[in-house]
């Protein structure tokens, strides 16, 4: 049982969490968006609001992992990739399986958050100074940005970090650290 909960956390965590983030952002884009989450926060909210929000954040956080995987895996980490030969010791001894899926849980679904949160983030700032801008004042929207970079920087940072933990430990585990 323990593995099908932190399993279901870690894909949680990794789709889900980032496209209703992204969903969410889209409500600075999008009237019909925005008046369903207003929608959604309300007493008028149904089983079937609800369903399309669950089921549009996950398609989202799916479309999102594209992004995440060609940024993060492709372009900036592409030093760490795991060949694919070093998949083959999972299929012959259960034990290697195991420790992989606890280094998945433990790393990779981390990165996989915090990068498809990397995404997401200038979506919803851009999106809210975009709407806000009038009512801002100049060091409002200058903090803002401040802000904004800080958190995209360390976002960034920690999802290519996660990633390099994952690789390293995966390597590790499947191969003697080669």
């Amino acid at each position: 049982m323990n593995d099908v909960t932190s399993t279901s956390f870690g894909l949680v965590i990794a789709f889900f969490l980032p496209g209703l983030a992204a969903f969410y952002s889209l409500c600075y884009w999008s009237s019909p968006i925005d008046q369903l989450f207003k929608t959604f926060l309300t007493t008028e909210s149904n089983v079937g609001l609800f369903l399309l929000v669950v089921a549009a954040a996950v398609i989202i956080g799916l479309q999102i992992t594209l992004v995440r995987w060609l940024l993060f895996e492709i372009w900036l980490c592409r030093s760490k990739k795991l060949e694919p030969s070093f998949f083959k010791k999972l299929s012959t001894d259960e034990k290697y399986l195991i420790a992989f899926r606890a280094v998945v849980d433990e790393h990779y679904r981390y990165h996989q958050f915090w990068g498809g949160i990397c995404i997401v983030i200038p979506v919803l700032v851009v999106g809210w100074l975009r709407e806000s801008w009038n009512t801002l004042t100049l060091w409002q929207i200058v903090l803002t940005i401040i802000v904004f970079i800080s958190g995209e920087l360390l976002t960034g940072w920690a999802a290519a970090s996660a990633y390099q933990l994952y690789s390293t430990r995966a390597k590790e585990i499947l191969h003697g650290g080669e």
